[in-house]
């Protein structure tokens, strides 16, 4: 949905794994600090009751913000110019009651479309792709059990991290 020219955090994708015990879950975590692509930095690790949850799974304080500002800017004007390009089709091409009212259909279409391309910032800005492992590490945290989380630049790295975590990683 939203390409790189929108979204603004230096880690936009994310991978988990779930692990019943400490142990295996720091196994997990040397063997991806082990990784020389991969900076420890971006490794983090959840453990049941954790207080620091939420600035492990979204660190990125900043880069959301940028994230929300980009977006809305980008969208909205993005969006206000297609509305003016459509009213100016109407306008010129269009029905007499298009063409009897100008004004009105340029601030009709052009106010019409630019709240449209808010909303979808808006919901991109949300982030609603990274709900499902919001939800599985809180719970997983509730229930005793931890959960590594790897802050990754791009789908590639996303994949290598991934092929090292195996079968217990959910890929955002």
């Amino acid at each position: 949905m939203a390409g790189p020219e929108v979204l603004d955090e230096r880690y936009p994708c994310k991978v988990t794994a779930e692990f019943g015990n400490r142990e295996a879950a720091e196994t997990v975590v040397a063997q991806l600090a082990d990784d020389p692509g991969l900076h420890h930095s971006r490794i983090e690790l959840v453990v049941p009751g954790d207080q620091r949850l939420g600035s492990k799974l979204e660190p990125e304080d900043r880069g959301i913000a940028r994230t929300a500002l980009k977006s809305h800017v980008v969208l909205g004007l993005a969006f206000l110019v297609l509305g003016l390009a459509i009213a100016w089709l109407l306008v010129s091409f269009g029905p007499p009651l298009t063409r009897s009212s100008p004004v009105m259909v340029f601030i009709a279409s052009g106010g019409l479309l630019t709240m449209i391309g808010l909303m979808l910032a808006g919901a991109i800005t949300l982030r609603p792709d990274h709900d499902p492992m919001i939800a599985s590490t809180r719970t997983a945290a509730q229930s005793g059990r931890w959960t590594v989380v790897v802050h990754c630049e791009d789908e590639a790295e996303k994949q290598r991290v991934k092929e090292l975590v195996d079968y217990r990683a959910q890929t955002l």
